[in-house]
């Protein structure tokens, strides 16, 4: 006899033999719950200041009982099913909807500032050991001082062109420390970003400035080094290029600001033609 036959026999026999029946039955309670489990998306068309959904207004989305739904708040004309049409008729934007845009430009603005923040510190360690020099002429009498000329933001952005083969967008600034710095060859990137800091910009702050270099140690354990980069608080503003002015030979310090608000320290001798 198979085990088929043997089990079906004793499911039709069972009750009469006072046995409890095989057979599954849902609990009414259970399946109650089940009901009201089912919830649908509303749109309110006007506010309820009683009832069970007592301090809800009109124009909002809220999750309630299909049946709460479908057998008071729709056809007593408080409120419609939150369907795209609905949504447009309503002249309301999908809550949900708007949530997930947000969360993807979010997203989108979080990689673009990644991507920024690996284009400042590629620039960075390529200006870490670069000075751009500059040639002028000098005054006869202070043999310290250009004379004509003087170095400006604009003959920077020609000199990075043509020395190092850098061109800066138009949203890049170039700023300019005008005072000769003394041993600036001997300074490390953490002194030319305090430097930087020192020039009365009060909007800058530091991004994951390390106290060592640690180039393989960041590329070995698969890190990105962020040491001297400094992000800009955003201004109202597209930043411009400064309109100082060096007319005295010397070694000094500009700030780059490149794309995202990030900055990078650019070291440059005025000498004597």
């Amino acid at each position: 006899m198979s085990t088929g036959f043997r089990l079906s026999s004793l499911m039709r026999t069972g009750s009469r033999r006072g046995l409890p029946s095989m057979t599954c039955h849902h609990h009414p309670c259970h399946q109650q719950q089940l009901r009201h489990k089912h919830q649908v998306r509303v749109i309110l068309t006007r506010d309820l200041p009683e009832g069970q959904m007592r301090g809800m207004y009109a124009g909002e989305v809220h999750n309630v009982a299909a049946g709460y739904a479908r057998n008071y708040l729709v056809p007593g004309k408080m409120a419609v099913y939150a369907t795209p049409r609905n949504f447009e008729r309503c002249g309301l934007i999908d809550p949900d909807i708007a949530a997930k845009e947000e969360a993807a430009q979010q997203k989108l603005a979080g990689d673009e500032e990644n991507e920024d923040l690996k284009a400042a510190d590629l620039l960075r360690r390529y200006l870490r050991n670069k000075t751009v020099k500059i040639i002028r002429n000098v005054d006869r009498n202070v043999p310290t001082m250009c004379h004509p000329g003087h170095v400006s933001a604009k003959n920077l952005r020609d000199k990075l062109s043509k020395q190092l083969k850098i061109d800066l967008e138009e949203h890049e600034a170039v700023h300019i420390i005008n005072e000769p710095i003394v041993g600036l060859d001997e300074k490390d990137e953490q002194e030319l970003m305090q430097l930087i800091r020192d020039m009365g910009q009060d909007k800058v702050a530091t991004t994951g400035v390390s106290d060592n270099d640690g180039d393989e140690a960041a590329e070995g354990e698969g890190g990105t080094e962020e040491a001297g980069v400094a992000a800009e608080a955003a201004s109202d503003g597209p930043v411009k290029d400064c309109d100082t002015q060096v007319k005295q030979l010397g070694d000094y310090v500009a700030k780059i600001t490149l794309a995202g608000g990030y900055i990078v320290p650019l070291k440059f001798r005025v000498e004597r033609r």
